[in-house]
């Protein structure tokens, strides 16, 4: 091994970790961070019956979803004229997926929760984090 080959290698194993710290995803870097991932029935007992308020992690959109027990979700965007209704489940890999009406199609999104510092995230299938759950009441509040 010459010396030149030494020194790519060093500079290669500096370069390396760097790297993969910056390809790490929002869930990732959660996980990393000392977040726990919620269980299916963790999920159904945050959620299930449930008003929450969900932030957005991309902008200041704030929404009250109530997750009824016949598994249809209704929404109201805080501040502003959007309602929604759908439907969602809480699978057996612990994730929780829905569906709006109209938007999606009746195609499903699935989540991941994480808790993060005590309050309840949610990550889509890419690793991004689509928000928060602020606020969590019994029953439909809205």
């Amino acid at each position: 091994m010459t010396f030149r080959t030494m020194i790519t290698g060093a500079v290669w194993l500096a370069v390396v970790p760097g790297f993969a710290a910056a390809e790490m995803t929002a869930m990732e870097r959660a996980l990393e961070a000392g977040a726990k991932t919620l269980g299916s029935d963790e999920i159904a007992e945050t959620m299930v019956g449930k008003t929450v308020k969900w932030v957005a992690a991309s902008s200041d959109k704030e929404v009250l979803i109530h997750y009824g027990e016949d598994n249809g979700i209704e929404g109201r965007l805080i501040g502003g004229d959007w309602t929604g209704t759908g439907f969602y489940g809480v699978t057996t890999d612990d994730r929780i997926c829905l569906s709006w009406d109209g938007r999606d199609a009746g195609r499903l999104r699935c989540l991941h929760v994480l808790m993060i510092d005590g309050t309840p995230h949610k990550f889509r299938a890419d690793g991004s984090e689509s928000g928060a759950l602020e606020r969590i009441e019994d029953g439909r509040n809205f």
